[in-house]
């Protein structure tokens, strides 16, 4: 793949939507951005009960690094009690999302879901 100008991701446009942190990314994860993506996203999954939902709508191309990146910002964010979704549109990305023989089962959203409420402080 050409090495692209961009960044695939930024951290200023990271941002809270209700109770979860929305991760918007763009261009090609691959074996050239997955390193500096996956330290990104190990910063957002050292906390208690992550909750991110990253935006791969403007995502051109994931290849397998990119796919062990998320396998592993999930795996965090679940041993974490949280949780971790993707948004995703790009037929070509969901096609490789969805192999079974992959086993990814990631949850996989088509739309941004409304904002859930942060849950309320304990008394």
């Amino acid at each position: 793949m050409e090495e692209s100008t961009m960044p695939v991701f930024s951290p200023d446009h990271t941002r809270a939507h209700g109770d979860c942190t929305v991760v918007p990314l763009r261009g090609e994860i691959d074996l050239l951005t997955a390193p500096d993506l996956t330290r990104f996203l190990d910063a957002l999954t050292e906390g208690v009960h992550p909750d991110l939902l990253i935006d791969l709508r403007q995502v051109d191309f994931l290849d397998g690094s990119g796919i062990t990146t998320l396998v592993r910002a999930r795996g965090r964010a679940v041993a974490r009690d949280g949780r971790l979704r993707l948004l995703c549109t790009h037929p070509p990305t969901l096609r490789i999302l969805r192999l079974p023989e992959l086993r990814l089962q990631f949850d996989l959203l088509e739309h941004m879901p409304a904002p859930e409420p942060a849950p309320e402080p304990a008394p």
